[in-house]
């Protein structure tokens, strides 16, 4: 019987860590930098100092009550983002994610993926992807480049507009590439 259970533990092992997500996975690397931003925090934040009377603040303040989930890496570790770049591809893929806005410049590379709502009044998921590109030691070689990659996943009903100014005025890193495709 104990020789049963083993061979099941071993068996059943692989597939308890490949369910792992990626931002549990790099939440506490030290090549990393992880935010993760409970519901209950973005409450105490929407109680906060934001006027009443202000409509792009009340905007905010409907999207900091509609997250369920905000979860972002920050990494230039190259074994990182690749590891970075393969769940993206494969998530975007199995949970049905409309890459809604793409660029591509010589100095940054950015997908939006989303999910609407079954109603289609907003959005489920959005799940940002940047890289950003740095000269190193301003030599204007390609080779000699920086990469910084900015994951970011945020669940609950929500509106890309409002989840950029969210990042702006959280002073997040991605926000100026969100600025810089206009979004």
């Amino acid at each position: 019987m104990k020789f049963f259970f083993t061979k099941l533990i071993l068996i059943i092992f692989p597939f308890l860590i490949s369910g792992q997500s990626i931002f549990e996975k790099f939440q506490n690397n030290k090549n990393v930098t992880s935010i993760n931003i409970t519901p209950r925090m973005f409450q105490m934040l929407s109680k906060m100092a934001i006027s009443s009377d202000d409509p792009e603040s009340m905007s905010l303040t409907e999207t900091i009550n509609g997250i369920k989930s905000f979860k972002a890496l920050i990494t230039g570790s190259s074994d990182i983002i690749t590891q970075m770049t393969k769940w993206v591809e494969i998530t975007s893929k199995k949970e049905d994610l409309d890459n809604i806005f793409a660029i591509n410049e010589e100095n940054i590379e950015m997908n939006i993926y989303a999910k609407y709502e079954e109603d289609d009044s907003g959005l489920k998921t959005i799940l940002i992807f940047s890289k950003a590109f740095y000269d190193y030691q301003n030599n204007p070689k390609k080779n000699n480049k920086k990469i910084e990659v900015f994951l970011l996943s945020v669940e609950g009903n929500i509106s890309i507009q409002n989840i950029s100014k969210l990042i702006g005025k959280m002073n997040l890193p991605g926000g100026d590439q969100l600025k810089k495709a206009g979004i």
